[in-house]
């Protein structure tokens, strides 16, 4: 793939189509029965443009984005990277434990957040700059000392200024096994031409085609997949947030989606309903291409899908915060059962052993990538950075292996990280709450997958006398999120106990 300028980066492909396209749908929210054109979605991130810039946002402060899916979340995406400030993507869902953490990293200026959160979050934004955006609701409790109205304040639009270097355009936080969040940086023409390196893969997409948005945007891979790359195109966004609830055949149908991403567990859930559907085939986009991404999805699950919509089967990828979407399926070239694919463009890759040596066809190692979709690293963590990104290459940490024709196939995960719902858990994390129970003397956390190969959390904790399943179960569920709390819970008690008695 040829190196890009500038002048071909995201923001600026969609700033031509806002001119070029105007009237061409850019997001159609079925939420909230909203459709919006480029035209209107650039005059709406010009809008937050001018509350940021009478907010006293300068070029290269960070901004944290505490917003679900919408159109305010990319209006405001599109406005931080357009002052030239660096957005800090952040999962809404967090905990308030979890929240402080990754805030005491980023130390963000300003916070855009909904009064619904501010509320939930409280104590944890008083510290911070918060531009409150209304869910329509009245406030319950008073809003923090350094919190700002978004629609008391003065309406002035302000063209978005269109970077005009490699800018950082996100950062994001992951985990590797040490038990902290860790920041990762993506900068504007990596971001692009890693969308670019996936289209080339994809059936031709554009102008007509519409994307269905199910991913969370807070992730690189729904960030990258599914807002940069449909909008630098000029494709239509489909947004819910309530697919769930929704019959996935008739979204396809009425809507025409040309493309679309699910997770695994969502693969599985709409499975199981379409198992018991009833009536005929509805009539679906004759190209549409449904993608798996987030975690390992079994090939059967695969096949699965696409006889019960009658399509293709869906098709995977892989990437990682660190690095974006890097592997894929392509739904242009043959396809290989269970395969994760291909590198993209720019990508180059490698499976080595222990000793870093490059293993044949069909053994497994440990997968290294490098490319300028790699981040260079984590934000201030040298001696992380010393043992995972060497001479260019970054150690995944995944054990994979690759047949005659370069398909990677994934196998498991050697670092103490794993995904539950898509959704990163990192072992020592856990562990490290269990602990800070008075009669938590010791913890383990561990995966056991179960028999339809689903990551299933489970934990056993060595402690005194009471100490009971429902003290530790309480404790974790006071910090973490719910994908992360054990689904089993062994309590074991000290050994030194047990020889006394």
């Amino acid at each position: 793939m040829k190196s890009l300028t500038c002048k071909q980066g995201f923001l600026h492909r969609f700033v031509d189509f806002s001119e070029s396209h105007p009237d061409n749908v850019a997001i159609r929210n079925l939420d909230a029965d909203e459709t919006v054109t480029y035209r209107a979605l650039r005059i709406r991130a010009e809008e937050c443009n001018g509350l940021l810039d009478g907010l006293g946002i300068s070029p290269g402060v960070k901004v944290a984005l505490v917003l679900p899916n919408g159109v305010d979340f990319i209006a405001y995406y599109l406005a931080i990277i357009g002052r030239g400030a660096i957005p800090v993507i952040l999962n809404h869902k967090l905990t308030a434990f979890e929240l402080s953490n990754v805030l005491r990293i980023a130390q963000p200026v300003l916070i855009v957040t909904t009064d619904t959160l501010c509320e939930q979050h409280l104590e944890t934004l008083q510290p911070f700059r918060s531009l409150i955006l209304s869910t329509g609701d009245e406030p319950s409790a008073p809003l923090p000392k350094n919190a700002v109205i978004a629609s008391g304040l003065p309406r002035q639009a302000l063209p978005l200024s269109l970077p005009e270097d490699d800018a950082i355009v996100s950062v994001q936080f992951t985990y590797r096994g040490v038990g902290k969040p860790l920041a990762v940086t993506h900068r504007y023409l990596d971001l692009t031409q890693s969308s670019d390196g996936l289209h080339e893969q994809f059936h031709p997409q554009g102008i007509g085609s519409v994307h269905l948005v199910t991913l969370p945007l807070y992730a690189i891979f729904g960030l990258s997949v599914m807002m940069v790359f449909p909008l630098s195109i000029g494709a239509t966004l489909l947004m819910t947030n309530t697919l769930l609830n929704r019959d996935l055949a008739q979204v396809l149908s009425e809507h025409q989606v040309t493309f679309a991403c699910l997770v695994p567990d969502v693969i599985r859930y709409f499975n199981a309903r379409l198992v018991k559907r009833k009536g005929a085939l509805l009539p679906l986009h004759p190209r549409l291409m449904i993608y798996s991404g987030g975690s390992h999805l079994p090939a059967d699950e695969a096949e699965k899908l696409g006889k019960l919509l009658g399509c293709a089967p869906v098709l995977q990828g892989y990437g990682l915060t660190e690095s974006m979407p890097v592997i894929v399926q392509s739904s242009v070239g043959a396809v290989h059962r269970g395969a994760m694919g291909q590198p993209i463009s720019g990508v180059e890759l490698r499976v080595v052993d222990a000793h870093g040596r490059d293993v044949a066809a069909g053994a497994i190692g440990e997968l290294w990538i490098r490319g300028p979709m790699v981040t260079p690293g984590y934000e201030d963590e040298p001696q992380l950075n010393a043992y995972s990104f060497r001479d260019g290459w970054f150690h995944t940490g995944d054990l994979v292996w690759r047949d005659d024709e370069g398909h990677v196939f994934f196998y498991c995960q050697r670092l103490r990280i794993s995904k539950i719902k898509a959704q990163m858990v990192d072992l020592a994390e856990i562990e490290s709450i269990a602990l800070q129970h008075p009669d938590a003397v010791r913890a383990k956390a561990y995966i056991v997958p179960d028999q339809k190969e689903v990551n299933v959390l489970h934990l056993s904790v060595e402690g005194n006398g009471g100490l009971s399943q429902n003290d530790v179960s309480t404790l974790l569920a006071r910090y973490l999120s719910g994908f992360k709390l054990p689904k089993f819970i062994e309590i074991v008690p000290l050994k030194e106990e047990i020889h006394a008695r």
